[in-house]
């Protein structure tokens, strides 16, 4: 009797963790969310997003650090926020202690509304004396909401394509909730 119940025990958390990722309750999966963004992103909506990145990187490189992060929002779980004052103080001191002299756009990856990779390197200080010019990645995390692009950052958290494919979001995972915009900080 005692091996029955293990045995069921067993069986019944294999077939909830199994259920879990397969999509098979209805549940839209990540998988299925992705090919949903992807067909509907056009390559006009591509381009403007790129462009929007590439502003921001533009402000720094002239030295437009405050113009540059008042581009940036914070995405945190499914809601798009306007930043704190201390971390708007946060970002303008990184970039003015690491500052954009030029820069080079590595890749960019669409996912679903809330997560998406535009990721860049960029030279804070030129070469000198021999030395190699030092640099920083910067990774934006783009995020769709009522038909408009915004920046965030990426956070260390976040699923990126630039990660090891063991550590990215696994594609019958539950698709995430769309973003949406705070309200109040409008």
């Amino acid at each position: 009797m005692k091996k029955l119940l293990i045995l069921l025990a067993a069986f019944a958390v294999s077939v909830s963790c199994g259920s879990r990722y397969s999509g098979s309750n209805g549940e839209k999966t990540q998988k299925d969310a992705e090919a949903e963004f992807l067909s509907s992103l056009t390559q006009e909506s591509q381009d403007a997003v790129l462009a929007l990145a590439d502003k921001c990187m533009d402000k720094l490189m002239a030295g437009e650090v405050e113009e540059a992060v008042d581009m940036i929002y914070v995405l945190y779980d499914d809601v798009l926020y306007k930043k704190s004052d201390s971390y708007t103080a946060e970002l303008q001191m990184r970039f003015r202690m690491f500052p954009v002299r030029s820069y080079e756009r590595l890749y960019y990856s669409f996912s679903t509304e809330g997560n998406n990779d535009i990721s860049y390197s960029y030279v804070f200080s030129p070469a000198k004396d021999g030395s190699p010019a030092q640099t920083m990645k910067l990774m934006f995390n783009p995020v769709y909401v009522d038909g408009q692009w915004y920046l965030a950052l990426k956070d260390v958290g976040m699923s990126s394509k630039d990660l090891p494919k063991d550590l990215q979001i696994h594609e019958l995972a539950p698709a995430p909730n769309t973003p949406r915009l705070n309200r109040k900080s409008e």
